[in-house]
């Protein structure tokens, strides 16, 4: 849950249980608002492709199938809607969320959707739904995603979301010919393993470098009072000062790594999913409800919380430039949600 445009990391503001049933409460039945998906494009939105009917019923399935895991707590449909990191959220949700007698069902809603396929060889195996949604940014109102759905197993799901990137837009994408044959700064497959370093190193507080953000650029990602290591370091720093330790790490997930050409065979627009994991350590001991950095403490809980693990699902976006001297990849989109949080 990513709630402000500015964060560049998760953060759990409740219990994972009273987040999950706000969940219900916000509005647990997952519908297409109006007519579903229609009026104008998201704000930014590249061209849309054509002929796109098919993806587009894909994304209807999708709302229809959630709306009825949220509505009647019925998951029947959950591997034929969501792969990759949304099945693993999913999954999570199915485990943990309970809807209270009195949830007010109220819909989500779902907006402006426009699908661009990218620019592939043989079948698509990806395209992308844009769209002004309140489904991934609880209590927030109306946002831009991108969604990322995967073909698998003869069907289209849902694989990854991220929020708008600051900026005039998304990322125009190559729709017509083949994807570029010059080799980006990053192969797909080093993109999550170098990520995971790079955020690992700023969890630790420590200002970027050219150095030890590489091959990432020092972006606002990485830099300034919104940057990763900012908003760890003021964690840490508010942690310290009462006896508490505050740890951050990253890994990179098993889930594929989506590499999108751009336009104007410009790179690619890469998508990988990490793993961040906090963690806080009371030697002494912790009685209030939240940590001194304002994180509620995990229920349910001991009395006495001496330890506990957070755990949370997180997409980075980034621009993958075709490789050249000094060229850097730099981030641009984020989305962030929880799936267990341990206190003992």
């Amino acid at each position: 849950m990513n709630r402000t445009g500015q964060s560049r990391r998760v953060r759990r503001t409740l219990p994972l249980t009273a987040v999950l049933t706000a969940m219900a409460l916000a509005g647990a039945g997952l519908t297409v608002a109006g007519c579903g998906g229609a009026g104008a494009p998201a704000a930014g939105t590249p061209a849309a492709s054509s002929r796109t009917a098919a993806e587009q019923a894909a994304v209807m399935n999708w709302l229809i199938k959630t709306n009825q895991m949220w509505t009647s707590n019925d998951f029947a449909g959950l591997d034929q809607v969501t792969t990759g990191q949304m099945g693993t959220i999913y999954l999570s949700e199915e485990r943990q969320a309970s809807l209270p007698d009195n949830a007010d069902r109220v819909p989500f809603q779902l907006t402006g959707l426009s699908i661009t396929v990218p620019c592939h060889t043989g079948s698509p195996a990806v395209f992308v739904a844009y769209a002004d949604t309140d489904v991934f940014d609880l209590w927030t109102g109306m946002q831009s995603v991108a969604m990322v759905f995967q073909r698998t197993g003869g069907l289209w799901k849902l694989a990854t979301a991220v929020n708008h990137p600051d900026g005039p837009g998304w990322p125009a994408l190559c729709t017509t010919g083949a994807p570029p044959a010059t080799p980006p700064v990053l192969a797909s497959g080093s993109y999550t393993p170098d990520l995971a370093r790079v955020l690992t190193s700023a969890a630790t507080g420590a200002a970027q470098t050219t150095a030890t953000a590489s091959p990432f650029a020092v972006n606002d990602f990485f830099a300034g009072s919104g940057s990763i290591n900012a908003q760890f370091a003021t964690s840490i720093r508010q942690d310290r000062r009462s006896g508490v330790s505050f740890t951050g790490r990253f890994t990179a997930a098993a889930d594929p790594t989506f590499a999108l050409p751009l336009a104007d065979r410009r790179g690619y627009w890469v998508i990988g999913i990490m793993t961040q994991s906090d963690t806080y350590s009371a030697p002494a001991g912790l009685r209030a409800k939240t940590w001194p950095d304002g994180t509620q403490v995990a229920t349910p809980r001991p009395p006495v919380v001496h330890h506990e693990t957070d755990t949370f699902t997180t997409t980075y976006a980034a621009i993958d430039p075709l490789r050249s001297e000094n060229a850097t990849a730099a981030l641009d989109g984020f989305f962030g949600w929880p799936l267990a949080a341990t206190a003992s």
